[in-house]
């Protein structure tokens, strides 16, 4: 772990600029992460892999440390808004968690073998696996997220929220099939939270609005559930891994406090299906700007 804030030396611009640049990035982070259910680090990742050099490993790490305190603030105005669904939440966490934790272990020491430090088209192959993997799921989910986002737009919401009368949130009880998909959607969100710093809410937010039909809001909201508690022990064991700069999570967690408690209120007002066309955006955009930095030319 290191903890001297001399890493904010290694970007461009110098030290200061780097630690406004990280605390503007940390807000914004924070804003999109609250109002999309992302985890924010489908930004923070290649941000800091970019700019402040760091491996993927330690990118990862930096991104799921920040996210603890920035999704506590969000989750507590989803709470007193009642849109955090529980019983979902803490099922997708009897998985989550396990599996975040089996990844990051694998994650942080494949990169310290022969084969991650081998150069693949000059950089080191745990650096361009990561890469491949990250644009090219990432990609397919901001592709479907936005063509599901355009379909449902022009669907009559109201018909599809309500079943004789009654809200969607009283629908229906959890069968023993929404158990089993909730557990094996856990096992994806820690491993891609693990792996991508992403926090795994780009795949829970779609599952919970199209298969439990919950409101986007409430998607959004049991999501960051799952991230609080999964960043929060993902985090730590990179800490004792020696992986984590702490001093850049601390800056961006500094900013990101104040973003995430403006997005969840923006959150809570959305209108439907906007989360998702805006998380299929920036997902889309991300991807692209990743692969023209790191790809080499």
């Amino acid at each position: 772990m290191n903890f001297d804030f001399q890493i904010f030396n290694e970007f461009a611009l110098g030290f200061w600029p780097g630690v406004s640049v990280v605390l503007l990035v940390g807000f914004l982070v924070g804003y999109l992460a609250s109002f999309l259910g992302l985890g924010g680090g489908f930004i923070y990742t290649p941000f800091f892999h970019t700019f402040f050099h760091l491996t993927a490993v330690q990118a990862v790490a930096v991104s799921l440390a920040q996210m603890p305190l920035s999704a506590l603030s969000g989750l507590y105005v989803y709470f007193k808004n009642n849109k955090i669904r529980f019983k979902e939440g803490f099922l997708l966490l009897c998985t989550s968690i396990p599996s975040a934790q089996l990844v990051a272990y694998k994650f942080g020491r494949f990169e310290e073998t022969d084969l991650g430090r081998s150069l693949v088209y000059g950089i080191p192959f745990s650096e361009f696996l990561y890469l491949i993997v990250f644009t090219v799921f990432l990609g397919i989910m901001g592709i479907y997220n936005l063509f599901s986002a355009i379909r449902k737009k022009n669907q009559t919401y109201e018909i599809s929220n309500m079943d004789n009368g009654l809200p969607k949130t009283n629908r229906f009880a959890l069968s023993s099939k929404h158990i089993l998909i909730l557990l094996l959607t856990g096992i994806l969100f820690g491993m891609f939270s693990s792996l991508f710093g992403i926090g795994g809410g780009f795949l829970a937010v779609p599952l919970f609005v199209y298969y439990f039909r919950m409101e986007p809001v409430e998607a959004v909201a049991t999501s960051f559930l799952g991230i609080f508690v999964t960043s929060f022990g993902t985090s730590l064991l990179f800490m004792y891994q020696g992986k984590l700069h702490l001093d850049l999570a601390l800056v961006g967690t500094m900013g990101g406090l104040i973003g995430a408690r403006f997005g969840s209120q923006k959150a809570v007002k959305a209108k439907p299906y906007f989360i998702l066309l805006v998380t299929s955006v920036f997902q889309i955009l991300v991807v692209v700007w990743y692969l023209f930095s790191k790809l080499p030319r």
